[in-house]
């Protein structure tokens, strides 16, 4: 049975942190519209008719963000990383509504009203997939079974302390070798890291190793990580002192929710086999973080978006 539920946990962890996982939460919300459809109408929906679906969702959905984004700024102060909410938001309906004119005003019985319908449907089912998985992603709780707990660093204070959101991700990977040790008798160890920013006085793999050591760890159960500078280099890093210390190790990481999905796709990429473990933030800091990793998701999978442009429109050619 434990052979079996490790078999699930590494074909669940595999499909969450891919694309192939982003498109298949597409599929599932598009096959729902469409049972929905049927249950109301008796007739499947057309790519014209979820457009429009989408352009009332966008709509209510940019106006949270809205909301999420002046809370943000009231709190954080103005900088525009803190607009990304907004932006997003404000993208994905004037995405809608211009696809939606294409298809319908524009040449609505050729290629282009037919292109604009099909790519507009699919970067919604892809952007709503991306949300699926996100929220699944940050509700997954790993087994407790693990070697080694990797910390992704983000800014530290100017004397060198953790500021809110990596001690809420110190503190949940503490709370997780704990609950661990209490329940399976395993102790897992700590790869802490993150590089030195211009303007820290210490490294953030450092930072968190003092604050390790100040709340219960050992010496010898501590392995900071000094030189990575973004998330693509903490996972990289931080596979080699592990590889280091155990060839093939049971892993987990622990970052901030809206941060879980991208950061296992990228552990993903450098060969790590890692599940992914939520630490909690202020609920307006959230959606502008979460659309700020929506963004470099899009990008990391920027050949797939040329793909699917290039398959619509040439069903819209053929149709």
């Amino acid at each position: 049975m434990r052979g079996y539920d490790s078999v699930n946990r590494k074909v669940k962890t595999k499909l969450l942190y891919s694309s192939s996982g982003i498109l298949a939460g597409g599929v599932i919300i598009f096959a729902l519209l469409q049972i929905l459809s049927l249950a109301v109408t008796r007739e499947l929906m057309l790519p014209g008719m979820i457009l429009r679906i989408y352009v009332v969702v966008s709509a209510v959905f940019t106006a949270a963000l809205i909301v999420c984004g002046i809370s943000l700024i009231r709190h954080e102060g103005f900088r525009i990383r803190n607009l990304a909410g907004i932006g997003l938001g404000l993208y994905w309906v004037a995405g809608n509504l211009l696809c939606l004119f294409l298809s319908e005003h524009i040449n609505g019985a050729g290629i282009i009203g037919r292109f604009a319908a099909l790519f507009g449907c699919y970067t919604d089912l892809f952007l709503s997939g991306m949300f699926m998985m996100a929220f699944i992603a940050a509700k997954h709780k790993p087994a407790y079974d693990k070697d080694f707990v990797i910390i992704p660093g983000c800014s530290i204070s100017r004397q060198g302390g953790l500021l809110p959101l990596l001690k809420g991700r110190t503190n949940r990977a503490i709370r997780f070798a704990w609950d661990q040790e209490r329940s399976s008798g395993k102790q897992a160890r700590y790869v802490p890291t993150g590089g030195q920013g211009p303007d820290e006085i210490m490294s953030e793999g450092s930072a968190m190793e003092f604050y390790l050591l100040s709340h219960g760890a050992e010496q010898y159960e501590v392995f900071p990580e000094k030189q990575s500078v973004n998330t693509y280099e903490n996972m990289l890093f931080s596979k080699k002192i592990i590889d280091a210390q155990v060839p093939d190790a049971k892993v987990c990481f622990v970052t901030t929710n809206f941060h879980v999905l991208r950061s296992g796709m990228l552990a993903k990429k450098v060969g790590l086999d890692a599940e992914g473990l939520a630490s909690t933030t202020k609920w307006y800091f959230w959606p502008n973080a979460l659309a700020r990793e929506f963004i470099g998701i899009t990008w990391m999978y920027r050949l797939l978006q040329l793909a699917a442009a290039v398959i619509c429109f040439a069903a819209a050619w053929i149709a």
